[in-house]
């Protein structure tokens, strides 16, 4: 549980971030002349915690099945563009059916780059046990001989 506590923190960081990158990129480009709302720092804050917060999806006692992961990861998915879009469609992020979609691109971009962050942090941090692991077999190796 411990190690989900802090993937929701680090999720919460990283959505947050995507978030401000995908607003002041669209914003560059799109209504540059346009000031940012001052409530937009709160908007983002609230979206980067209830986008966070689906990732106790991925909380499991045992070690699950790759079709359990699969499913876990379509639902928490579903779960965070439900949440996000309605809450764009509340605070008034876009107003028309091509706006939605661009946000629903928006979402899955800002959803992608977590993963990609998340696979790789995890991949790095594999490698390193391992090669912990393999140090650790070579002396226990060395002192036996």
């Amino acid at each position: 549980m411990k190690d989900t506590v802090k993937l929701v923190i680090t999720h919460f960081f990283i959505i947050s971030t995507g978030v401000l990158f995908i607003i002041s990129l669209s914003n560059l480009l799109f209504d540059g002349n346009e000031p940012l709302s001052p409530e937009l720092p709160w908007q983002i804050f609230l979206t980067g915690i209830l986008g966070a917060l689906p990732s106790f999806l991925f909380y499991f006692k045992n070690e699950p099945t790759k079709n359990q992961f699969r499913v876990r990861t379509v639902i928490h998915f579903i779960v965070i563009e439900t949440v996000v879009m309605t809450e764009g469609a509340f605070f008034g992020w876009y107003e028309s059916l091509i706006g939605a979609l661009v946000h629903f691109v928006a979402i899955l971009a800002v959803y992608l780059f977590v993963w990609a962050y998340s696979y790789f942090m995890n991949m790095h941090l594999a490698r390193d046990i391992n090669a912990a692991i393999k140090r650790f077999n070579e002396d226990d190796e060395d002192d036996e001989i």
